[in-house]
């Protein structure tokens, strides 16, 4: 009897950093399953986004390949059909894809191909993203548009409906799906990209309220604590108007997504639960991480920057539970988001036929550790020759330069101050992090002794030498990824 492939839940919430979860060392948030699955499955210390902003992460999380090699570095382009993806891998593996959540990925011609009706015994299910978000959305902006607070993401709670807790729209959809599974089916990649704890920073109205602004005063990092941040961060403060705004509120505002994170942890309870009771988690892998994270407070900023590379944005925690893994594992060595690809292939027996720069973390489901020499990177922000990739530009609809629009802020910054948003690129190894931009300000951070990122070293003489070996590095880094070259061969016409 030929055994069984391996299924997959894919859980990916939107926006959630590391430092803010709790078995990555957060003493306020209340998590437990996610302490359950750290404990069940292996966990990695260090996992590194390669971009900071939603869409260009996930297509180099799909394809394993950096944002220089495809292009993917804004919102509104998305992997198309010549692109290869793990998706299209699996479904040609005869994977079911089974899709409750958000997009921000394909676009709609490559979701035509690689998602399509699964008929299962309890009802049909598109396999694909829904057409709602499926969050439990409500409450509003509390504030007046003259308020400073008005761009600050922070509204009010949302009403609870009835008794008990309101189930998020796709993780019923999930359960549902996961019960429908029978021993026999064809295997499955449930993929759940949530979007919480992504801002407006809000929840229902126990978890909004879970945790004590006046008890995190100390976990905040204070707008003044830092030192040489580029001047975009005073930009970013100055159009969303929160250089008006107090500490105490940055502490509301990091109170909330806590409780958002604690939000996102019971929509993983409810997953892991259904699993056991099915009998599926004998043959299925759980993979938990983020595309990238949220300021939520820290230096005085909220959401995110496109080429803002601090820690608070591109290290996500990621948690991989497999049948046999080494349980409890912790995986202290650098890792890249974009491994998940290779890994999800190799534990479904499957080979990518296509040149990438992602390396599989099976090994380090076994008990492995990482490459402790691994340098991570990281890439983002627009240039002037690509007016396109702005958000606010003019091609793209009025939404974006509507005043009362929460992000108006961010595109208008972007439109009067192009530089505040240049090309980045950002090498970090475990000790130190160097962020090199074209225009503006360059960064250098000793992460042994300064983990939050408080001292901007680069001018300093006695960081010279750590300077030039990561700028050589980068360069390397860039000679040895800056194309791919097809698989397959042309014939020659002579």
């Amino acid at each position: 009897m030929s055994q069984k492939k391996m299924n997959f839940v894919f859980f990916f919430p939107d926006e959630m950093r590391a430092s803010s979860v709790s078995c990555y060392g957060n003493k306020t948030v209340q998590m437990p399953n996610y302490d359950r699955l750290a404990k069940e499955g292996v966990r990695f210390e260090s996992c590194i986004v390669q971009n900071p902003v939603c869409s260009p992460s996930r297509c180099s999380l799909m394809t394993g390949l950096y944002v220089h090699n495809m292009g993917h570095r804004t919102l509104w382009h998305l992997l198309r059909p010549h692109e290869p993806s793990l998706f299209r891998y699996l479904k040609q593996a005869g994977y079911d894809i089974a899709w409750f959540g958000k997009n921000d990925l394909y676009s709609q011609e490559y979701l035509d191909e690689i998602c399509d009706d699964i008929e299962e015994k309890r009802g049909g299910y598109k396999a694909g993203p829904s057409r709602r978000s499926g969050r439990v959305y409500g409450g509003s902006n509390p504030y007046s548009f003259e308020d400073p607070r008005y761009y600050s993401f922070l509204y009010d709670p949302i009403k609870e409906e009835g008794e008990g807790i309101t189930l998020d729209e796709n993780i019923a959809r999930a359960v549902d799906f996961l019960e429908s599974r029978r021993s026999d089916d064809k295997p499955f990649m449930l993929y759940l990209p949530t979007t919480m704890p992504h801002p407006p920073y809000n929840a229902l109205e126990q978890f909004h309220n879970m945790c004590d602004p006046a008890k995190l005063m100390d976990e905040i990092i204070g707008d003044s604590e830092a030192t040489g941040k580029p001047s975009f961060v005073d930009l970013i403060r100055k159009y969303r108007r929160l250089d008006q705004l107090d500490p105490e509120f940055f502490a509301k505002v990091y109170a909330v997504y806590l409780g958002m994170n604690s939000y996102t942890d019971l929509m993983l309870g409810q997953l892991l639960e259904t699993l056991d009771r099915t009998g599926l988690s004998e043959n299925t892998t759980v993979i938990v991480s983020s595309d990238h994270g949220d300021w939520a407070g820290d230096y005085g900023l909220v959401e995110k920057w496109p080429n803002a590379m601090d820690d608070d944005l591109v290290r996500v925690p990621l948690i991989i539970r497999s049948p046999g893994n080494k349980a409890g594992h912790v995986v202290e060595e650098q890792v890249e988001l974009f491994d998940v690809m290779p890994t999800i292939m190799e534990l479904a027996g499957l080979e990518a036929d296509h040149t990438h720069f992602a390396r599989s973390a099976a090994p380090q489901l076994g008990g492995e550790p990482g490459d402790p020499h691994r340098a991570v990177f990281a890439e983002g922000g627009y240039d002037l020759h690509e007016p396109h990739c702005f958000e606010g530009f003019v091609g793209r609809g009025d939404q974006l330069r509507d005043p009362e629009f929460i992000y108006y802020p961010k595109a208008l910054q972007q439109q009067e101050h192009p530089d505040s948003i240049c090309r980045t690129v950002m090498i970090r190894t475990l000790t130190h992090k160097l962020v090199k931009r074209t225009s503006g300000e360059h960064e250098l951070y000793d992460l042994q002794q300064d983990p939050k990122e408080l001292e901007n070293r680069y001018n300093q003489a006695e960081y010279a030498g750590i300077r030039a070996e990561l700028e050589s590095r980068l360069l390397e880094w860039y000679l040895k990824t800056s194309d791919v070259v097809p698989r397959d061969d042309d014939k020659r016409l002579f």
